[in-house]
């Protein structure tokens, strides 16, 4: 039996290929669950750098995906190999559970399922997005790290069935990783469009049929199951790379480097698979740009919804049609959030509650870190955009019912819309009187209130309209009745 010269080489390229994507998915862990370390660049970038989220995002981050599809049909799904924090968690699981229990079962999903599940995809990013939504790779991987860290901090009791219906979706992927490999990249639409762009790749992994002693150490060693060791193929759309085949073959016999196309089949099929691949990439580069945001969306902006809504948007997520067809439900926002107000509640679309914070004036973490562009802010819209509008019950009111000074919802009103004046005439006592034009709904005043059941009450606006700004005032900051934006992290009292 002829030996492997570069057998070390390639075990050596595998580990170092595996403790990148582990990196990678260290970065992505850090972006989901991590409350105390401080956003920083590193991962707002990595977070652009996934295929649906430039994609939805168009314009500039068009780059980003010709970058991928350049990159996969030049040398192979490498993307899917390194960058895909879904990919890496279910390799990772389905190698700890051979590792422990030895398991390996062969199991490619018929090819009938495997483009069923993306065309469904491909409507749902048409007109239906909760048919999209569970196909997106990094949405069920943040829905699902961010599920799992909410079980693990906060306990069982406090679980929305929301919060239940995701972990039930990831434990089912990560079962399967653990038994048979990297299922969820047979169907996910990202993996099937960039296979068909290997086909017409120069390089990849090449099988020396003639040089194969079908002795089946690579058919265990791959986490796709894309190679069958009998019959000496490769299912080189599937293949991603992750270099364990080279690195077990004890022959030689399989190795990265150049494979002709043309080679791989007939030349009717190199001609129409070529004619698919050119078919995407107009179709990409039309979802990318104007076409989508404008024709899409527009084909989405049917509920007729105007005024007030039961849901309150995160900042910077305009109008609701906007928002629901453009929010992956990744919850990348409800992770940034430094105040814990967006959080899941009854959909897979983060929503704000404010029974335990406010809307910070200076921030814009949420709008940051959205890989799809789903939330927006540029300049100063943040301390402009209106999220909802507050409505202030007299009735309520501490200085009513009591008979007691209060004045906390003007002194923590950032746009001053709330102001004290004089109950009476002459009267020292003054009372809240609110001004909705300046309301960004913020939720301060909800927030503060001191006054049992709440005086303040919020909610949800489409579209998010910009407010004039600060209401003018010719108080000073040293009036306790000035409303002086307050811009801290927290209350004063």
């Amino acid at each position: 039996m002829p030996s492997n010269p570069k057998r070390l080489t390639y075990r050596l390229l595998f580990g170092g290929r595996l403790l990148f994507a582990l990196g990678v998915l260290a970065v992505f862990i850090c972006v989901y669950v991590s409350s105390l370390l401080k956003w920083s660049d590193p991962r707002v970038f990595l977070m652009r750098t996934q295929f649906t989220g430039a994609l939805m995002r168009g314009g500039a981050s068009g780059l980003v995906v010709l970058t991928i599809l350049a990159v996969t049909a030049l040398a192979g799904r490498w993307y899917c190999s390194v960058l895909c924090p879904l990919g890496t968690t279910q390799e990772a699981v389905w190698r700890i559970a051979r590792l422990i229990s030895g398991w390996k079962t062969r199991f490619i999903s018929p090819w009938r399922l495997r483009y069923a599940v993306p065309l469904l995809a491909g409507i749902g990013f048409v007109a239906a997005p909760y048919l999209f939504l569970p196909t997106d790779p990094i949405s069920n991987f943040g829905r699902g790290a961010r599920s799992v860290y909410i079980l693990v901090t906060e306990g069982m009791a406090s679980k929305t069935p929301m919060i239940w219906v995701t972990l039930g979706m990831f434990a089912v992927i990560m079962v399967l990783s653990a038994a048979r490999g990297r299922r969820f990249c047979d169907w996910c639409p990202v993996g099937i469009m960039l296979g068909a762009f290997v086909f017409v790749a120069p390089l990849g992994i090449r099988l020396k049929k003639f040089t194969c002693v079908s002795c089946g150490r690579c058919e265990r060693a791959c986490p796709m199951n894309c190679i069958d060791s009998k019959a000496r193929v490769i299912d080189e759309a599937r293949c991603v790379l992750c270099l364990g085949c080279a690195g077990t073959c004890a022959v030689g016999a399989l190795g990265y480097g150049t494979v002709l196309p043309a080679k791989r089949a007939g030349r009717r099929e190199f001609l129409r698979k070529s004619g698919g691949v050119l078919a995407s990439l107009a179709g990409v580069a039309y979802l990318g740009g104007a076409g989508m945001r404008r024709v899409f969306p527009g084909l989405m902006r049917n509920s007729g919804i105007s005024g007030q809504i039961p849901l309150i948007m995160p900042p910077g997520a305009r109008d609701i049609d906007w928002y629901l067809s453009c929010c992956v439900g990744c919850q990348a926002c409800v992770a940034a959030c430094p105040t814990k107000i967006i959080r899941i509640a009854d959909s897979l679309h983060p929503e704000i509650d404010f029974t335990n914070g406010y809307c910070q004036y200076n921030c814009v973490e949420c709008a940051r870190v959205c890989p799809t562009d789903a939330l927006r802010l540029e300049g100063d819209m943040k301390h402009r955009t209106r999220i909802g509008l507050s409505s202030l019950d007299r009735t309520k009111c501490v200085v009513i019912t009591r008979g007691e000074a209060c004045g906390a919802c003007a002194e923590v009103c950032p746009p001053r819309a709330v102001r004290m004046e004089p109950i009476e005439v002459g009267a020292p006592l003054t009372e809240p009187v609110f001004d909705e034009e300046y309301c960004i709904g913020c939720g301060g005043c909800f927030h503060v209130c001191p006054a049992e059941p709440n005086a303040f009450e919020i909610t949800g606006v489409t579209p998010q309209t910009l407010t004039p700004g600060i209401r003018p005032t010719d108080l000073t900051e040293d009036d306790p009745a000035s409303g002086i934006p307050f811009t801290g992290g927290d209350f004063p009292f």
